[in-house]
Order: C-alpha cells, then sequence, then structure tokens
C-alpha cells in the first residue's frame, strides 16, 4: 500500500513539476527526472536499508514533499473556483491595481495585463472610478512599481487626475492596507464605496484571503496571465502561501520529527 502511495505522490508530482520547469529548461526531462524522482529514490533506501534513522529521514522527507503536494492542490483548486465564482461588475468608485515586482523600468507582461484589465473596466463604466495603483520598489535602482503602472495608463489616455499613485506597499496585504487608507482618505459621502480590486488571475485566492481578513467588502477582477508566464507564476504563489503559513507547517513538522524519531528509539 505505501508502494503505491507513494509511486502516486511522484506521478502527480512530476506532472506539476514538468508544467513549472518547462518554460524555464531547455531539457525538461532531466528536470523531471531529477525532482520527481527523488522522493521514489528514498523510499526504496528506506525499504533496503535496516537503518532506523535512514527510515526516519525518508518518512520524514516523503512527509514534507507530500505536505506541500496538498498545499499546491488546494491552492489549485481554490484558484478554479474563485475565477468560477467571480460575478460581472456593473460600475465601481475605485479600481485598486495590485503591483508586481519589475525588474527593468519596463512593464513586465503579467503587470501589463492589470493595467489593461482595469483599463478595459475604465473604459466600461460610464461614471468613471478613481483608478489606485499600488506598490513600492522592486530594486533600489528603480523607480516605483506604482510610478511604472502610473506611467503606463498616462499612455493610454487615462487622465492624470483619475490616477492615485500608492507607492510604500512592498507585498500583497500592504497593497491592500494602505490603497484601503487612501480611499477612506478620499471618500467624504456616507454610502460605502464601491471597490473592485484587479489583479492576475492566479493571485485572486490570496487576494481574496487577504481582503477578507482585514475586513474589506469588494469585489475583483482577474487578469489573464500569458501562458508561458502562467505555471511558473502560480509556483511563485504557491511559494508566498507556504510562506505566509511557514509557522503552522513548521509545527508540523516538528511534530512529525519527534514521531519519528520516537520510532527509532
Amino acid at each position: 500500500m505505501n508502494f503505491l502511495l507513494m509511486i502516486a505522490v511522484t506521478v502527480i508530482e512530476a506532472l506539476i513539476i514538468y508544467k513549472i520547469r518547462f518554460v524555464y529548461s531547455r531539457q525538461p526531462t532531466w528536470a523531471i527526472i531529477l525532482s520527481s524522482s527523488t522522493i521514489f529514490i528514498f523510499y526504496l533506501i528506506s525499504r533496503l536499508t535496516v537503518n532506523k534513522f535512514v527510515r526516519a529521514y525518508t518518512f520524514n522527507f516523503a512527509t514534507i514533499n507530500l505536505i506541500f503536494l496538498v498545499v499546491m492542490l488546494i491552492y489549485m483548486w481554490q484558484l478554479n473556483r474563485d475565477l468560477r465564482d467571480l460575478r460581472a461588475m456593473s460600475g465601481t468608485d475605485f479600481l485598486i491595481v495590485l503591483g508586481n515586482k519589475c525588474m527593468s523600468s519596463h512593464v513586465p507582461p503579467i503587470l501589463a495585463g492589470r493595467l489593461d484589465k482595469a483599463i478595459e473596466l475604465y473604459s466600461d463604466t460610464k461614471t468613471k472610478p478613481k483608478i489606485i495603483v499600488s506598490g513600492g520598489k522592486s530594486s533600489l535602482k528603480l523607480d516605483t512599481e506604482a510610478s511604472l503602472m502610473r506611467n503606463y495608463l498616462l499612455d493610454a489616455g487615462i487622465p492624470e487626475e483619475m490616477i492615485i499613485a500608492e507607492t510604500k506597499s512592498i507585498n500583497t496585504v500592504q497593497n491592500l492596507e494602505f490603497s484601503a487608507i487612501k480611499i477612506r482618505k478620499i471618500w467624504q459621502k456616507d454610502t460605502r464605496p464601491r471597490v473592485i480590486i484587479v489583479t492576475s488571475d492566479y493571485h485572486i485566492p490570496r487576494t481574496k484571503f487577504h481582503a477578507k481578513r482585514l475586513g474589506l467588502k469588494v469585489q475583483f477582477a482577474a487578469a489573464a496571465t500569458v501562458e508561458m508566464l502562467k505555471w511558473p507564476a502560480m509556483f511563485r504563489e504557491f511559494t508566498a502561501i507556504i510562506w505566509y503559513h511557514r509557522y503552522s507547517l513548521i509545527t508540523v513538522l516538528g511534530m512529525d520529527i519527534l514521531f519519528s524519531l520516537s520510532m527509532c528509539m
């Protein structure tokens, strides 16, 4: 039974790794062999050796791998669910465009997709909303993400007075927090402002999670990601989820290590 379980885990992991590595490696086959077969090799070692500590190490390695795989699969399931549940929007008072890391003075494709989506929503509404571009510095040598985004919108014909730059945030939580502060300072009406958060499709689950924790009642618009970049971006998003829940995962792994060591005594 354990043997079949390890085979199943290896096959599923191989498919995911293939999708992620294909766009980066000229020899994706080697990436599959080296990455996905490791867990299977360690299982075989544990079956052939009588050393309890090697078996304990193998058990922990397999557990870590399995946890990461489960998290990735849950994220993919939540992503499909969130995208399916997105509703059509009739109007809004503010569009918040979340930033993305910029490696040069040019807006990267993923961030351009978010801005293009915001331009589309802006053009489709009769009462034009304010557009908040949110993002601090990706590099000390570059301007802020928000400044690059602002210039992109200006080049697309969006009036300067309709653009608000939030230049201090360095992650998704701060994007939401600092943009909400901007809105509270501007909004003078008694009614609640209508807000749409514009971000990439792969980024929707984590953005919704943080918005809910912050108590923000907003709608979401998903910008399609270039197919070649989508799987690497999803993997990067997966690592961000792992990092956010790192303390819970460390606790689980610590319990797992103690359990395996107790079996060796």
